[in-house]
C-alpha cells in the first residue's frame, strides 16, 4: 500500500483534493462510531439502538458516494478520466484493459500455446499454469511506478489470480477458461472487475495507510473492506444488466466495448 507521504506530493494540488480527503476520512469515523455503538449496545434500548444503526449506514452510505464523485473530479471530472485524457486515473486503466483483451483475444482466435510464443513466454514445456499466470500478470504490467499504473497492475493482478484459482492447476481447463471468457460475456465480466478494483486501489493507495496511522489496524482495514464491497456490488450489477453478445474483442467494437464499460462503472459507482 501507498504511504502517506509517496501519495501526497501527486494529488496534493488536485481539485476536489480536500474534499476527497474528507469523504475517506469520514467513512472511517463511522467504523469508529459503529464500534462504540456495539461496546455500549445493552445500556440503550434496542429500538434507540436499530436506530441510530441506521443512520450510521445511511451517512456511510453516502460518504461512500461523495469519495467516488470526488475521485472522479480529482482526475478532471468524468469525461476526461473515462477518456484517458486525466494524467491521474484513467490513462493506465484503458492501457492495461488493452493488453488484457488482445491476450485473450489471441487465445481466442490462435489458441494458448501461439498466443503465448507471440508475446514472448517461450515453450511450455514443463511450465505450471501458475508460471503462465505471473508471467501474464507482468506482461499486462506498466514498468512505470505512478499511482495510475500501480493501480491498474493490482487490477489486473486479481483478474489473472481469479482465472488460475478456476484453473485449479489444470492446463487443459485453464485453457478451456481462457476461450470461454473471450466469448459471449465472460471477457466483459473479468473487464468489470479489472475496473472495480482498479478504481478501489486509487482510493485504497492514496488513503488506506493515512486512515490507518490516524485511526488504527481495525478501522483501516474495515473502512476499505467496506469501500471495496460497495464497488464489486455495483460491478456485479452491472453484469446481471448486461446482454449477452459476441463481440469482436480485436476490432473497434471490441476497444468500444471496453470504454463503454470503464464508463459505466463510473456511472453506476
Amino acid at each position: 500500500m501507498g504511504t502517506t507521504q509517496r501519495v501526497s506530493p501527486g494529488v496534493k494540488n488536485q481539485p476536489n483534493w480536500k474534499e476527497l480527503n474528507n469523504s475517506v476520512t469520514n467513512i472511517a469515523k463511522t467504523i469508529e462510531k459503529e464500534s462504540e455503538l456495539e461496546q455500549n449496545e445493552e445500556q440503550k434500548k434496542p429500538d434507540i439502538v436499530a436506530k441510530e444503526y441506521k443512520k450510521l449506514i445511511e451517512k456511510r452510505n453516502n460518504y461512500i458516494k461523495s469519495a467516488f464523485k470526488n475521485l472522479i473530479k480529482t482526475g478532471g471530472g468524468y469525461s476526461n478520466v473515462s477518456k484517458g485524457k486525466s494524467s491521474s486515473i484513467g490513462r493506465a486503466g484503458l492501457k492495461t484493459s488493452g493488453k488484457i483483451v488482445n491476450f485473450f483475444s489471441g487465445v481466442s482466435s490462435d489458441g494458448l500455446r501461439q498466443t503465448l510464443e507471440k508475446i514472448g513466454f517461450g515453450s511450455l514445456e514443463g511450465k505450471t499454469v501458475e508460471n503462465i499466470i505471473d508471467f501474464l500478470i507482468v506482461y499486462c504490467s506498466d514498468t512505470t511506478t505512478g499511482l495510475d499504473e500501480t493501480a491498474a497492475n493490482k487490477a489486473s493482478s486479481e483478474v489473472f489470480r481469479k482465472i488460475e484459482m478456476e484453473a485449479e492447476n489444470d492446463y487443459e481447463k485453464f485453457e478451456q477458461l481462457l476461450k470461454t471468457y473471450a466469448d459471449g460475456n465472460g471477457l466483459s465480466n473479468l473487464l468489470c472487475l479489472f475496473w472495480g478494483n482498479y478504481i478501489f486501489e486509487h482510493l485504497s493507495q492514496r488513503f488506506q495507510e493515512k486512515i490507518k496511522q490516524q485511526k488504527g489496524e481495525f478501522v483501516s482495514r474495515e473502512t476499505f473492506k467496506i469501500i471495496k464491497d460497495d464497488i464489486l456490488k455495483g460491478v456485479n450489477a452491472l453484469n446481471e444488466d448486461r446482454p449477452v453478445v459476441k463481440i469482436d474483442w480485436k476490432g473497434q467494437e471490441g476497444k468500444n466495448i471496453r470504454e463503454s464499460i470503464f464508463e459505466s462503472i463510473i456511472k453506476i459507482i
